[in-house]
């Protein structure tokens, strides 16, 4: 017989049923799908039910210690405006809730003081710090420190506007400066934690980098007769990028998309990839797969979403012609509009097994003959405006 099992499983349920308590209290509504969204209502939920909490412990040791104490109206609204937020917290409208706490706490805090109903004026005041915390919680540094500081500053005016209430400044000067402190620190701490963020983020980003450099790199090594093509006509998309306008971040998916524009073709059989001379109708059906092929393989990665548009689409010719999708004009992405011009410039300038390399003066001929048919017009004038300017 077990011993262990009498004691054991009474535990396993009362945790059981505690777990299931504290998801029925904290847990957002089931549509919230945005994970970022449920981790604020969530947190949102926490925050209330501590304050909830605390709020209940103050007034008892009023009620406990303080003869003929009664909780003040501005309480008795506090608590109201405690069950609303909470309700809303878990709600898609998170947002309206911290507002309405950002706005309930100061309210609170002041009528009670201007009221008179205040115990203790040090230990009123100093109940704006949960609010600080919220702001950084949700807000960014600066409104943090809108908030925060604007507050102080009101603290620190109320024995001005309010004399009756704040006899002097030894009343405020304690609640005054820990919710200095309390305001600078979290600024502090936000600003830090965006720092490691940012830290993170370019690490992150160096590392897929670095594998998609790596993917690329495999794929020339099966394929000796493009070797460095993806170097080349990285670095060119990037120029022509630039000359049309693309700025930033979406000069990163360019990047990314480039590297990965020939993926497809690690699907493509050696007798049809590799092959010295042309290909038959029917192996270039096969070949013409790899975008849809790249298209299957990255769809479902989410940081590639936006360089996908290159190894899908660079194929789409600007007349409809192009292949996989049949897509025409301005229905092609501009990313692949852009590679496109890129990449045939670079094939025809290289030598192919079934053909030597074109003159530049023929390319740019081609070029001329292709734009509005195979090409992107104005970007086949950037582009070669671009090269004119090199040489």
């Amino acid at each position: 017989m077990d011993i262990t099992k009498p004691v054991v499983a009474p535990l396993i349920v009362k945790r059981a049923r505690l777990s299931a308590v504290w998801r029925f209290l904290v847990e957002p509504a089931p549509s919230i799908l945005d994970p970022a969204q449920r981790r604020n209502a969530r947190l949102l939920s926490i925050f209330l039910l501590c304050l909830f909490l605390l709020f209940v412990l103050v007034n008892l040791i009023y009620r406990i210690g303080v003869p003929n104490y009664r909780i003040p109206p501005a309480d008795l609204i506090g608590y109201l405006m405690l069950l609303l937020t909470y309700l809303t917290s878990r709600t898609r409208f998170t947002t309206v809730a911290v507002v309405a706490l950002l706005v309930m706490f100061p309210l609170n805090v002041f009528s009670n003081v201007l009221a008179g109903t205040s115990i203790n004026l040090a230990a009123t005041l100093s109940f704006m710090i949960p609010s600080y915390v919220l702001a950084s919680i949700f807000l960014s540094p600066l409104w943090t420190g809108v908030y925060g500081y604007g507050i102080n500053l009101l603290v620190l005016l109320m024995p001005v506007l309010a004399p009756v209430a704040v006899p002097d400044y030894s009343f405020v000067i304690g609640p005054l400066s820990a919710g200095t402190v309390t305001v600078t620190l979290c600024i502090v701490a936000m600003i830090h934690r965006e720092n490691i963020e940012r830290d993170r983020r370019v690490a992150l980003q160096r590392d897929y980098d670095n594998t998609l450099a790596g993917w690329s790199r495999a794929l020339e090594i099966r394929d000796k007769e493009t070797e460095g093509h993806s170097h080349r006509v990285t670095d060119l998309t990037l120029q022509l990028a630039r000359a049309c306008g693309v700025r930033d971040q979406e000069l990163e998916f360019l990047y990314q998309g480039a590297l990965l524009h020939d993926i497809g073709k690690m699907a493509i059989p050696d007798k049809i990839l590799l092959k010295t001379s042309l290909l038959t109708d029917e192996e270039w059906d096969v070949m013409r797969t790899h975008p849809k092929v790249a298209y299957d393989m990255l769809s479902s990665i989410s940081f590639l979403e936006k360089a996908l548009v290159i190894p899908a689409y660079h194929h789409e010719w600007w007349d409809g012609g192009g292949y996989p999708f049949g897509l025409k004009g301005r229905e092609i992405p501009l990313a692949a509009r852009i590679f496109a011009v890129v990449d045939v410039w670079d094939a025809l300038l290289s030598d192919r097994p079934y053909r030597k390399a074109w003159s530049r003066e023929h390319v740019i001929q081609y070029f001329r003959e292709q734009a509005g048919k195979q090409f992107d017009p104005e970007i086949v004038e950037r582009f070669l405006a671009l090269q004119k300017a090199g040489d």
